[in-house]
C-alpha cells in the first residue's frame, strides 16, 4: 500500500508540471535578416526576446526558430540566418564563479588594509601636531614634509619621502630625518587614504616630469572614451519594429525585441558628415599615448643617470650590470601595471559573464568566456597575437604593444648610454623596418582605406606592433632631445609659428584628409605606414614647444594644474572605461535611437563614471602597489648606500 502511494504521489508530480499555468522563462535570440525587397540588400541584425516556458532550454528555441527558417527559405526576398540564442532566466551566479570569490577576498584584504594605513596616518599626523605645538612653545623650528611625490616614467605615482620631521633645537618623538623609515610603517602608509588623496590631486609636477604630458594624456583619454561611446552604442541603436507606445508593459517584458541593423540610418549619415572623421580616425589618440611613453621613458632615464651618477657608479659594472639594470626596470613596470590590469580582467569576466546570461541586448564581445580560458596571455602582454575571437578585453592590445614597445626601448637606452651612435643606428632601422613591413603588408591585403570601415584588416595592421612602433621610438627621440638640451631651444618667433602652421595643418590633413577621396592600395599603404609617424611628429613639436618656452597659450591649456589630477587617472580610466560604458548600454531592454544630442550626453555621463571609479580603483590598488614597488627597489637601497 505504501509502494502505491509513493508512485501515485510520483504520477501526480508529473501531472502538475504538465499542466498549465507553466513556469515563465526568458529567452533571448539573435537572427540575422538580409532583405533585399524594399532595400538594397542591407543586412539586419533582430534580437528576439521570447516568453516560453521554464522547461523550454536552449535547443527547443533552435526548434522553433528553425521551424520559421523552413517557412521562408522558398522567399528569396529575405534570408535568415540564427545567430546566437540565451537562456536568461537561469544561467551565471556570482556565488557560484570562484573570480568573484577571489575578487571578494582581494577587496576586502585591501579595504582592511585601507583603514589601517589611514587610523596610522592620523595617528602620526595627530603626533605631528602635538610635536609641533611644542616646539612652538619651545621656540623651536619644525620642518614637516609629507608626500614629496614624483612620477614614474609611465606618468603614475610614486613616493619618495613619507614623514620626516627635522627639528633645530629639539628632539622629536616621531621620525629623526636622518634614520630611514621602517619598512612596516612605510608599507601600512601605502594604503592610507590620506596620503593617496594628496597624492592623487596634488598640484606639483615634479622635477622629473613634463607639465604638457598631463594634457595631451587627458585631451587623449578624452577622445578614446568619446569613440568607444560611439562604437559601442552604435552596436546596439536602431529604430524599434514596434514602437514602444503601442506595447504594454507586460507584454514588452516578455516579447521586447529590437533591430540592431548593420547599416543603421543614423550612422550612415554620420559617415557623411565630414567631423566623422574625429571618430573614424581615432585610432591617433593612441598614437599620443605611445609618443608620450617614449618620450617619458626616455627623458627620465638620461637625467636619472646623469643626476645620480648611475653612470658611473653602478652596482654591478659591465655587462652583467647592464642585465640587471633591464631586468629591474621591466621587472618594475611589470609588476606596476600587472596588478590592476588582473583586477580589472576579473571584473570584466564577472560582469561580462552576468550580462551575458541576463541581459536582452548582446554585444559582439567574448570576455565572459575568453577572459575565463586565457586571461594568461594578458598577464604576459601577448594577447595581440592570437585571432579576435580568443582575446580577452580587446582594448588592451594597447598594453601588449606599449610593454613590448617598453623592452625594445629600454635595451636601445642601455645601449645608448654607452655607445649613442650605435642605438641611434638601431633606432631608424626599427622606424624604417616598421614602414617597409605596414607597407608590404597592406599590399598584400590589398588594404583600401574608407571611411564606412576604418578597422578594416584589424588583426593585420590595426594593432600590430609593427605597424604601430613608429610614434613610440620617436617618442624616445624627442625624449634625448629634451635632455640633451635641458629643456631650452633657441628660434624666432616666425620659425615657431610655421613649425606649429605645419603641425597644425598636419594633424588635420592625417585625421580628416580622407574625406571624400578614394584612395588606391598603394597609396592605402603610404597612408597606413606613414600617419602614425607623421601624427607623432606633429604631436612632438607640440609637446617640445610648450616645454622649451614656445607654447604660449597651448602651453598654458596643457600645463594647467587642474588636469593632473586627471591626468595621473588614466591608467585606470582607460582600463575601466570601455567596461562602464558595456554596463550602461547592456542594462537596456531595447536599442537606442541615436542622436547627436543623446550622444553627448552619454559621453559626458561616460567620462564622468569612469574617473570616479578610476580614482576609486587607483586608491585601493594603484597607489598602494607603486608605493609598495618603492618600498623593495634596488634603486632605493643604492642611493641609501650612498
Amino acid at each position: 500500500m505504501e509502494e502505491q502511494f509513493i508512485e501515485w504521489q510520483k504520477t501526480k508530480s508529473k501531472r502538475e508540471e504538465n499542466t498549465p499555468p507553466f513556469p515563465v522563462g526568458m529567452s533571448s535570440a539573435t537572427v540575422n535578416l538580409n532583405v533585399r525587397r524594399f532595400t538594397s540588400n542591407e543586412t539586419y541584425r533582430i534580437i528576439f526576446g521570447l516568453c516560453l516556458p521554464d522547461a523550454c532550454g536552449v535547443d527547443d528555441v533552435e526548434k522553433l526558430l528553425r521551424l520559421v527558417e523552413d517557412q521562408r527559405r522558398d522567399d528569396s526576398s529575405v534570408r535568415m540566418t540564427i545567430g546566437t540564442i540565451r537562456n536568461l532566466s537561469r544561467g551565471y551566479s556570482f556565488w557560484e564563479d570562484p573570480i568573484f570569490h577571489i575578487l571578494s577576498v582581494a577587496f576586502v584584504i585591501v579595504t582592511v588594509l585601507v583603514i589601517l594605513g589611514t587610523l596610522y596616518d592620523v595617528s602620526l599626523r595627530y603626533r605631528i601636531l602635538q610635536t609641533e605645538q611644542t616646539s612652538s612653545s619651545m621656540d623651536n623650528t619644525t620642518e614637516l614634509k609629507i608626500l614629496n611625490h614624483a612620477e614614474t616614467a609611465d606618468g603614475k605615482i610614486t613616493m619618495k619621502k613619507i614623514w620626516s620631521v627635522r627639528e633645530h633645537n629639539g628632539s622629536s618623538d616621531v621620525h629623526n630625518s636622518n634614520s630611514a623609515p621602517r619598512p612596516f610603517s612605510e608599507a601600512l602608509l601605502s594604503f592610507s587614504l590620506l596620503l593617496n588623496l594628496s597624492k592623487v590631486f596634488s598640484l606639483d609636477v615634479g622635477a622629473d616630469t613634463l607639465a604638457p604630458i598631463h594634457g595631451l594624456r587627458f585631451l587623449s583619454m578624452l577622445w578614446i572614451i568619446l569613440v568607444h561611446t560611439c562604437l559601442t552604442v552604435n552596436v546596439v541603436s536602431g529604430t524599434p519594429v514596434v514602437p514602444s507606445s503601442l506595447v504594454s508593459a507586460r507584454r514588452r517584458r516578455c516579447h521586447a525585441f529590437s533591430v540592431v541593423s548593420e547599416i543603421k540610418t543614423f550612422k550612415s549619415k554620420a559617415e557623411n558628415n565630414f567631423l566623422y572623421q574625429t571618430i573614424s580616425n581615432s585610432t591617433y589618440s593612441v598614437d599620443t599615448f605611445f609618443f608620450m611613453s617614449g618620450c617619458l621613458v626616455s627623458f627620465l632615464y638620461f637625467r636619472t643617470i646623469t643626476r645620480d651618477g648611475m653612470k658611473k657608479k653602478k652596482i654591478i659594472r659591465g655587462a652583467c650590470g647592464e642585465v640587471l639594470q633591464f631586468l629591474g626596470m621591466v621587472w618594475y613596470r611589470y609588476f606596476r601595471l600587472t596588478p590592476v590590469y588582473l583586477l580589472v580582467i576579473g571584473l570584466i569576466e564577472v560582469t561580462s559573464s552576468w550580462y551575458y546570461d541576463h541581459t536582452m541586448l548582446d554585444l559582439y564581445a567574448l570576455d565572459y568566456q575568453n577572459c575565463r580560458k586565457f586571461w594568461w596571455r594578458n598577464a604576459l602582454y601577448i594577447n595581440t597575437y592570437f585571432a579576435m575571437d580568443e582575446r580577452c578585453i580587446v582594448w588592451s592590445w594597447y598594453l601588449a604593444n606599449d610593454t613590448l614597445f617598453y623592452i625594445i626601448g629600454t635595451i636601445i637606452l642601455i645601449v645608448g648610454a654607452r655607445f649613442l651612435s650605435t642605438a641611434a643606428i638601431i633606432t631608424l632601422c626599427l622606424l624604417i623596418g616598421s614602414w617597409t613591413t605596414t607597407v608590404a603588408v597592406s599590399l598584400k591585403l590589398e588594404h583600401v582605406v574608407s571611411v564606412q570601415d576604418p578597422f578594416a584588416r584589424y588583426e593585420s595592421l590595426y594593432d600590430k606592433p609593427w605597424s604601430r612602433i613608429g610614434p613610440y621610438l620617436l617618442g624616445m627621440m624627442a625624449g634625448w632631445y629634451l635632455y640633451k638640451t635641458d629643456c631650452e631651444m633657441k628660434i624666432s618667433k616666425t620659425v615657431a609659428s610655421v613649425l606649429w602652421l605645419f603641425s597644425f595643418v598636419a594633424m588635420l590633413s592625417i585625421v580628416y584628409g580622407v574625406y571624400g577621396n578614394t584612395f588606391s592600395p598603394f597609396v592605402s599603404a603610404l597612408y597606413t605606414a606613414l600617419s602614425h609617424s607623421g601624427w607623432a611628429v606633429s604631436i612632438g613639436w607640440i609637446l617640445i614647444a610648450c616645454v622649451t618656452g614656445h607654447g604660449r597659450l597651448i602651453n598654458k591649456i596643457l600645463s594647467w594644474p587642474g588636469l593632473y589630477p586627471l591626468s595621473r587617472l588614466s591608467y585606470c580610466a582607460y582600463l575601466v572605461h570601455p567596461a562602464i560604458i558595456r554596463a550602461v548600454v547592456l542594462h537596456g531592454e531595447s536599442s537606442i535611437h541615436l542622436t547627436r544630442g543623446l550622444m553627448a550626453i552619454l559621453f559626458l555621463g561616460f567620462t564622468v563614471a569612469t574617473y570616479a571609479a578610476s580614482l576609486i580603483i587607483s586608491l585601493l590598488f594603484e597607489a598602494p602597489v607603486v608605493s609598495l614597488l618603492r618600498i623593495v627597489h634596488p634603486l632605493r637601497k643604492w642611493k641609501k648606500a650612498k
